[in-house]
C-alpha cells in the first residue's frame, strides 16, 4: 500500500469544486492549442458520461479509442477506492457501441481510473489512479494500451486551465450545490419573461458538454431543478414565480420597477444566504465558472 501526496484542489465550496474537477477529468479527452489531456493524446477522443454499462452499472465516464475503451470515475472523496472494484470487468452499453462505432471490438484498457483532486491517498491495487492538479500524475495498477501506458507514466497533471466548457453544473450536484448557478439561471428568466422549460435549464447548467450525458442523467438533473423552481414558487419566490405543471416556468416581474428589482433580488438573497447578487444579467453575461427514455442506457 502506497500514500500519494498532490495538492489538494484550491476551491473551498463542495460546488465548485465538484465542477472544476469535472472539467479537468473531461479534459483529460480533449486538447486546446496550449495542452492536450493524455488519454486524448492516447487516441481517446470520445467519450460518454454517466451512461450504464451492459452490467447495469453507471460510471462516470467511458472514454473511446480506436481499439480501446476505459471506464472512470470522477471523486473528490478519499474513500471513493473502496468503490472502484465494482468498475472491474465493466463495458459499454450496445446503445454507446451504436454511438462510437468501429470496426472492431475494443478491448479493455485495463484497470478503472480513479479520477480525482484529492491528496494524501492510500490506494491499494485494482484501479488507476489519476490526479488532475499540477503537481499530478497517474499511479498505474494495470493498463493493458501500452500508448496510453506510456503517456500516463510521464504525464505530470494539467498544467493550464482546462476550458470551462460553460459548465455550471453536473447531474450529480446536489440542490444546494444548484442554488448559485440557478439564482444566475433565475435573474435571467426575469429578463428573459418568457416561459422556460426545465430541459432549457439543464442545457444551460451542462453548457457545452449537454450532449456528452447520458438521457438518463440528464432527466435526474432536470428533476431536481424541477423541484427547487417548484418549492420557490410555493415558497419565497411564490410572488414572482409562475409554475404551470408542464415543464416549464417563468419568472413575472417588472423590471423596469426598481422596487420590484430590489425585492426580488432581497428574496434571492435570503434564499442563498450569502451576499446580495446584482439584480439582473443577460443570458450572454452569464457567469460561467460560478423519468426519461432507457434508450442510451
Amino acid at each position: 500500500m502506497m500514500e500519494l501526496i498532490y495538492l489538494p484542489s484550491p476551491y473551498q465550496t463542495i460546488g465548485k469544486r465538484r465542477v472544476e474537477l469535472w472539467r479537468r477529468g473531461i479534459f483529460l479527452f480533449d486538447k486546446t492549442e496550449r495542452e492536450e489531456g493524455p488519454f486524448h493524446k492516447a487516441g481517446y477522443e470520445d467519450y460518454w458520461c454517466e451512461g450504464k454499462s451492459n452490467e447495469k452499472l453507471t460510471p462516470d465516464i467511458f472514454g473511446f479509442s480506436d481499439n480501446y475503451f476505459c471506464v472512470c470515475d470522477v471523486s473528490m472523496s478519499s474513500q471513493k477506492g473502496h468503490e472502484m472494484e465494482k468498475y472491474k470487468g465493466c463495458t459499454p452499453s450496445e446503445y454507446m457501441k451504436s454511438l462510437f462505432p468501429t470496426e472492431k471490438e475494443r478491448e479493455s484498457a485495463g484497470s478503472p481510473f480513479l479520477i480525482t483532486d484529492e491528496f494524501g491517498l492510500k490506494k491499494e491495487g485494482g484501479y488507476n489512479i489519476v490526479h488532475v492538479y499540477q503537481p499530478g500524475g497517474a499511479t498505474i495498477d494495470c493498463i493493458n494500451d501500452r500508448k496510453l501506458k506510456e503517456i500516463l507514466e510521464k504525464w505530470t497533471g494539467i498544467l493550464n486551465p482546462p476550458p470551462s466548457y460553460s459548465l455550471l453544473a453536473v447531474p450529480e450536484s446536489s440542490p444546494d450545490e444548484l442554488k448559485n448557478p440557478l439564482a444566475g439561471i433565475l435573474k435571467w428568466a426575469a429578463s428573459n419573461s418568457d416561459w422556460i422549460t426545465f430541459e432549457e435549464v439543464a442545457e444551460k447548467l451542462l453548457g457545452k458538454l449537454y450532449t456528452s450525458f447520458s438521457r438518463k442523467a440528464i432527466s435526474e438533473l432536470r428533476k431536481k431543478i424541477q423541484n427547487i423552481i417548484y418549492d420557490l414558487h410555493k415558497g419565497i419566490l411564490k410572488e414572482f414565480i409562475i409554475y404551470d405543471n408542464n415543464g416549464r416556468f417563468k419568472v413575472d416581474i417588472d423590471t423596469t420597477s426598481p422596487q420590484k428589482r430590489k425585492a426580488f433580488s432581497s428574496k434571492i438573497h435570503s434564499w442563498l444566504k450569502l451576499t446580495p447578487i446584482e439584480y439582473f444579467i443577460k443570458d450572454d453575461e452569464l457567469d460561467e465558472d460560478n423519468e426519461e427514455d432507457d434508450y442510451d442506457e
